[in-house]
């Protein structure tokens, strides 16, 4: 071993052992009971089917493999044509290392598959801890409150783990104010009805301080899915023009461009709910889960304008802003009040990532950037896979600014902690050792 792959390893040794809070999820924790999962729809969750499609799966092969009453036999040449096509990229590499890691699988054969149809089945509310603990996941920061969840914790019939954090979810709340009922639906959640823009604002802003006393402890916004990032200040008299078309004919529906002033006034007052009730926002930047999306429309610079307007509020932009690098760069040395979260960006490209986190010591406070997020639902072992690519591509930046001597490994270790631990502690305000 050379004196460059010593450094490498003792710094990656380091950063095995320290604690991570895990940045973004979208988990609800172990279940009860036991599904049944037959290998290849279990080894296919999250994000590798985008690059099966991208290979040329149809969607009539996707829903085949996806289904866990077809067998892994009958699935296998459908799979087999597509996975030697995409078994190279990042998300395979989790794929890959559920395998090798979780079930000690080194190759993904027809035998190997069948194989761990047993161990899969044996998965439960222990193992699912067991895996957690193993990687030092203290907490998950998760996003899972549509309305139902949201009545229930507020009503108190829905309370999340321990070890999770919820997050606010708000696209709806702007990006669904197209109909009557959708309006009444939130009121409804406090037992109230809606007659105008301020007796909507009233209520959202109420929900969002009954979720905070309940344990929110962010407000999280993926609107780039269905709209871009330039929300424009407009004037309340034209949204709530368009808010009382809403309310004056009950099967009256806003269509899109159409609705977007009413979207954009709602979204900054809800920026200043977030000020009032200091919690933190993050934002989806960059590219999207899925494929056929137009991903201009997500960079972060087009949240210029909210970020210099609402100073007091802290952004955690997500996904590294894949592949804006030099904006997401620009934005978080620019603006004290941005952050930058390394969530999934870790498992769309790992180079970038690497370059990502060089680059972000050189030109941003270390202290402004959260290391991690798996971006999983309820899939353990993937969460626990991403983490390895993630500290692998961080200790690779690190080992090669140690190289050159601009900081040493201790520092190294330090910077490596707070990415980890230390920095979504702060910006959450977690209580936690």
């Amino acid at each position: 071993m050379n004196s460059e792959d010593s450094l490498f390893q003792r710094l990656y040794d380091e950063i095995e052992r320290l604690p991570v809070i895990d940045c973004h999820e979208h988990v609800l924790g172990p279940k009860n009971e036991v599904d049944k999962k037959e290998p290849i729809a279990h080894i296919i969750q999250g994000y590798i089917q985008s690059d099966l499609i991208s290979a040329g799966l149809s969607n009539r092969e996707l829903e085949i493999l996806n289904n866990n009453e077809i067998s892994t036999e009958d699935k296998w040449e459908i799979f087999k044509k597509v996975w030697e096509k995409t078994e190279h990229t990042a998300y395979a590499r989790v794929t890959k290392l559920v395998m090798k890691d979780i079930y000690g699988e080194e190759k993904i054969t027809l035998e190997s598959l069948l194989r761990i149809r047993d161990k899969i089945l044996q998965f439960n509310k222990e193992r699912y801890y067991d895996l957690i603990d193993k990687a030092n996941i203290k907490l998950m920061l998760s996003d899972i409150l549509d309305l139902e969840k949201l009545k229930g914790l507020i009503e108190g019939k829905f309370i999340p783990p321990d070890r999770i954090k919820l997050l606010f979810s708000l696209p709806s709340f702007h990006n669904e104010v197209r109909d009557f009922n959708f309006i009444q639906s939130v009121g409804t959640i406090l037992d109230r009805l809606i007659h105008s823009i301020d007796d909507y604002l009233e209520s959202v802003y109420e929900l969002l301080k009954k979720a905070k006393e309940k344990g929110v402890i962010g407000i999280k916004d993926q609107s780039a899915y269905t709209r871009g990032l330039d929300y424009e200040l407009v004037p309340k008299y034209e949204a709530e023009k368009l808010f009382n078309k809403i309310l004056s004919d009950p099967r009256t529906s806003l269509g899109w461009p159409e609705s977007k002033p009413l979207n954009d006034y709602l979204f900054h007052q809800f920026m200043s709910f977030a000020k009032e009730l200091d919690l933190p926002v993050q934002i989806h930047t960059g590219h999207m889960a899925g494929i056929r999306n137009r991903i201009e429309k997500t960079n972060a610079i087009r949240l210029t304008n909210i970020l210099e307007l609402y100073q007091d509020v802290k952004f955690d932009l997500f996904h590294g802003n894949w592949p804006y690098i030099g904006e997401i760069l620009f934005l978080g040395k620019n603006y004290p009040n941005v952050y930058l979260d390394f969530c999934w960006v870790n498992i769309i490209d790992p180079v970038y990532s690497e370059e990502l986190y060089t680059r972000a010591i050189l030109t941003i406070p270390h202290t402004k950037i959260n290391g991690f997020g798996g971006d999983y639902s309820d899939a353990p072992e993937f969460i626990v896979s991403h983490l390895k690519i993630a500290k692998l591509n961080m200790t690779r930046a690190l080992t090669k600014l140690v190289k050159i001597g601009w900081i040493n490994e201790e520092e190294a270790i330090g910077i490596a902690r707070d990415w980890l631990f230390e920095n979504p502690k702060r910006l959450f305000k977690l209580k936690i050792d």
